[in-house]
């Protein structure tokens, strides 16, 4: 137990030992509590928050975000993040203490992107990126401000237009293709069923009910540092059931 009574006080005080943000095992004692709860609240908040100190760099809270983030984040998503903060955040503030960078200077960090000619959903990527390190930093580790909150952000979603063979135009592909053949099924996998690339290249026989002609998706592939990886769908709602048609389920 690390919380104690005060007796000669009559309160209540904890005396623990944590770990900062760089590993070092320190102690702390912190007295004046009036109940044993709020005394072990402490506690739970200090250690919390003693990760990581705002007056790190930019460059070292990179660090613990993704250390903190490690179970939430898929490798693929964290590998992404990683490459634009290395390329688009960091060339500009890595030597920078989070608590002393302002509004302005995002302002002109957004300029300096934005000369760079790249395209708007890019943009909007980036600067996700900061806005997502500042907003941990300010409510995980008491951040006074997030910067990016009282600038305007830049880049945005662009509207795309789905294009879509029709059903003469995908037989005319076909015929290049050989009947009978993994490639033949697995377009006819992905044209019939709509599934994306990775969720069908993850498809194995239990994934398919043959009696009630019904494709369950709970997982996707994909390649990274040189190895085949399959986890789960990047989102809940990506899994699903899919009905195939009785043509498909034998050439399956």
């Amino acid at each position: 137990m690390s919380a104690y009574k005060d007796e000669e006080r009559g309160t209540w005080y904890v005396s623990f030992y944590y770990e900062d943000w760089t590993g070092t095992k320190k102690r702390k004692v912190k007295r004046g509590f009036r109940t044993k709860k709020e005394a072990l609240n402490f506690e739970v908040e200090y250690k919390r928050t003693a990760k990581a100190n705002m007056d790190m760099t930019m460059g070292e809270f990179v660090e613990v975000y993704f250390r903190d983030k490690a179970l939430s984040l898929k490798d693929r998503s964290i590998k992404n993040k990683r490459d634009t903060m290395n390329a688009q955040l960091l060339p500009y503030f890595k030597d920078r203490p989070m608590n002393s960078i302002t509004p302005a200077e995002i302002i002109q960090w957004q300029n300096t992107i934005i000369a760079k000619g790249y395209s708007d959903d890019y943009l909007k990527t980036i600067q996700n990126q900061m806005t997502a390190l500042f907003h941990h930093a300010k409510n995980i580790y008491n951040l006074a401000d997030n910067p990016c909150d009282k600038v305007k952000r830049m880049g945005k979603t662009s509207k795309k237009k789905m294009k879509f063979w029709t059903i003469e135009e995908y037989r005319q592909f076909m015929t290049g293709i050989k009947p009978g053949s993994k490639y033949y099924v697995l377009f006819e996998l992905l044209f019939w069923t709509g599934v994306r690339e990775g969720e069908a290249l993850s498809i194995t026989p239990a994934d398919i009910d043959f009696e009630k002609n019904l494709l369950h998706i709970n997982k996707t592939y994909y390649r990274m540092h040189g190895k085949d990886v399959i986890t789960s769908p990047k989102t809940e709602e990506s899994n699903r059931t899919v009905s195939i048609p009785e043509f498909l389920k034998k050439e399956i």
